[in-house]
């Protein structure tokens, strides 16, 4: 919870400054000017800012509003979270989850019997190969 919080009052305060005019939505040159100048994304084109901020401006009205931004960058911020736990999880690096795998992780947060872990991998094994790709694992935990 204390992350979350962190997270969400960093990406205000980015909100706040960037939003250079105060009129409470984000243009695509302030958004621009941000990622240029704060994250020095030299490397961006104008197509790729563009295509970034129409992926944010989700009701496609040319401006980014607060609650727009914030959805997109929680959003970003769980599936970072998520991608991180899978790799934790996944000892060997294969990028997929074997049993024992989830059994351990599953054995270090609580006390589940085989019979309830064998059910979790089975529900999340989507596609029924014995595994749990990153895929499956979003899928379960979102």
């Amino acid at each position: 919870m204390a992350l979350k919080a962190v997270t969400e009052e960093y990406w205000l305060n980015f909100f706040d400054k960037t939003d250079e005019n105060k009129d409470g939505t984000l243009s695509i040159s302030e958004l621009k000017r941000a990622l240029v100048e704060d994250f020095n994304c030299t490397d961006l084109s104008d197509n790729e800012i563009a295509e970034m901020f129409r992926d944010i401006d989700k009701n496609g009205d040319g401006q980014i509003t607060k609650e727009e931004f914030l959805s997109e960058m929680m959003k970003t911020e769980r599936r970072t979270a998520v991608k991180e736990a899978f790799q934790k999880i996944d000892k060997n690096g294969d990028g997929k989850l074997q049993k024992a795998e989830v059994a351990a992780a599953l054995r270090e947060i609580g006390h589940y019997t085989v019979d309830e872990i064998e059910k979790m991998i089975k529900k999340a094994d989507k596609n029924n190969d014995g595994v749990i790709d990153l895929g499956e694992f979003e899928k379960e935990v979102y």
